[in-house]
């Protein structure tokens, strides 16, 4: 449990140390490979093995970027979990096709054969490094801002490397062709089943939107894919905000699809945009999907459950269906729900699923409020991190989606439910510990949480913490996307 404690933690530029100790490994893996049984001329082997390793390693980062990954299928990990090792793999694939440029460019020119890159085949490798090195710098400087330009050109990119590649070693005869071919097909055969998922379920399908308190948009989606649960997640096709475009989103509830998104910028913003001027408004849309791999709650004594914004879309997704099916259930878990938000009415964005919640005797439910600025009860501070909290009682008979904010909060405050409200940020670390230590010796908890990066750090501190202390069977489920 020491090793594992030590796993769990944030490592820099990883999401955590078992994702870097992978990755050493595999650094490990490509080093050996570069210097193993080297033969003939030095520098033009050297070269040619990293041309290999180069090759070798575009196949594995597109396999590790398959949505439909068979990894899904024979692990617990789908794409957005092995999106980190995808990144990581991908610099390594740049510096290992760099040098084999710089070794095959030095190796020419000592034996003045330079005008071999003017032939056709070599111009293609040409075409491939700077396109290599057009990735690295988009991903360097894109990625967090810009995420949608860097998506565009990383595809662009991608479709143009891989025939440069195939011209750069067209021969069947050398055999790297059958790599670049591999690697071209297992992506477009991705792609078209996505596409077919798509346009499947886009006939006669539609979505409402409607806009909700402080930046949220609630989407209502008409059909429903084919094994969709509430916790996992879709890429929402919505063509007159975006048309070429599909972004990943945790679904909250099913029949109907329901999605609760946060906008930021980007198609979240035009979302957010053409809600706020056409609430209710219906539009034709589609869904890919489902996606992820969740554990199997129901096998806990506990569930806690900690979210930080619009991330609660996963948590009362996964609070919903454990408590819709826990009358079947023989093992009956106790969860505990924390959500952390900065104003008060963005309670208004699961109104209907916190009377849900609050219904059950299964589950408690704590709101952290970090700003509170407008609130018609008065809110405690959290100064010890206890649930000394207000309770609030009220009674709804409005749908919060088709009234302003303050109707919203009001019909909330109204309906015939209590749940526990605190000012400020909690104590992650001494509220799972606390939580940890009226568990039983033989009894099992999980910890799982959606939100900021920051939140998901602490909550990994706090988990490795319990976990190192070696005394309960406690595990860590991260939902975060890896972009």
């Amino acid at each position: 449990r020491a090793v594992r404690s030590v796993l769990l933690r944030k490592f820099p530029g990883f999401t955590s140390t078992g994702h870097a100790l992978v990755f050493l490994v595999y650094v490990a893996i490509n080093f050996t490979l570069m210097f193993q049984n080297l033969h003939g001329d030095l520098p033009g082997s050297f070269a040619g093995r990293m041309g290999w390793i180069t090759a070798c390693n575009m196949a594995l980062i597109v396999f590790l970027a398959l949505k439909n990954t068979p990894l899904a299928f024979l692990t617990a990990y789908s794409y957005e979990r092995l999106n980190i090792l995808h990144q990581a793999a991908g610099y390594c694939t740049v510096f290992s096709g760099l040098l084999h440029a710089v070794v095959s460019l030095a190796t020419l020119s000592q034996a003045n054969a330079l005008k071999i890159m003017l032939l056709r085949p070599q111009v293609m490798g040409i075409v491939a490094g700077f396109t290599l090195l057009i990735i690295l710098t988009t991903a360097l400087t894109l990625r967090k801002r810009y995420y949608e330009v860097f998506y565009g050109v990383h595809v662009i990119m991608f479709m143009l490397i891989m025939i440069s590649l195939g011209l750069h070693r067209p021969y069947l005869g050398l055999k790297a062709v059958y790599v670049f071919i591999f690697t071209a097909c297992i992506w477009a055969l991705d792609r078209l089943y996505r596409i077919v998922k798509i346009s499947s379920l886009a006939l006669g399908n539609t979505a409402t939107i409607n806009p909700l308190p402080h930046g949220g948009v609630r989407v209502v989606v008409r059909r429903t894919p084919w094994r969709a649960v509430s916790g996992s997640h879709v890429f929402l096709w919505v063509p007159k905000i975006r048309a070429v475009e599909t972004h990943p989103f945790t679904i909250v509830s099913t029949n109907p699809l329901e999605l609760v998104i946060s906008a930021h910028d980007g198609f979240t913003k035009d979302l957010l945009s053409f809600a706020s001027e056409n609430p209710g408004a219906v539009l034709r849309a589609s869904c890919d999907g489902p996606y992820g791999t969740l554990p199997n709650f129901s096998k806990f004594d506990h569930v806690v459950l900690v979210a930080g914004g619009s991330g609660a879309s996963f948590t009362f997704g996964t609070a919903l269906s454990l408590i819709r099916k826990m009358d079947k259930l023989t093992k009956k878990p106790v969860i505990h729900f924390i959500w952390i938000i900065r104003e008060y009415e963005q309670q208004g964005w699961f109104a209907k699923e916190l009377t849900e919640l609050n219904a059950s005797p299964h589950i408690s439910v704590t709101i952290h409020i970090t700003r509170a600025t407008h609130s018609p009860f008065p809110i405690p501070k959290d100064d010890n991190n206890k649930n000394d909290s207000a309770s609030l009682t009220s009674p709804s008979t409005h749908d919060p989606e088709k009234h302003s904010p303050e109707k919203t909060i009001s019909s909330i405050s109204s309906s015939t439910f209590e749940k526990s409200i605190v000012r400020g940020r909690p104590d992650i670390a001494a509220r799972i510990q606390e939580i940890v230590s009226r568990t039983g010796m033989q009894e099992t908890l999980i910890v799982a949480a959606c939100g900021p990066d920051g939140l998901m750090v602490e909550i990994r501190r706090a988990v490795a913490g319990v976990v190192g202390k070696g005394d309960r069977s406690v595990m860590l489920h991260c939902e975060q996307f890896g972009w």
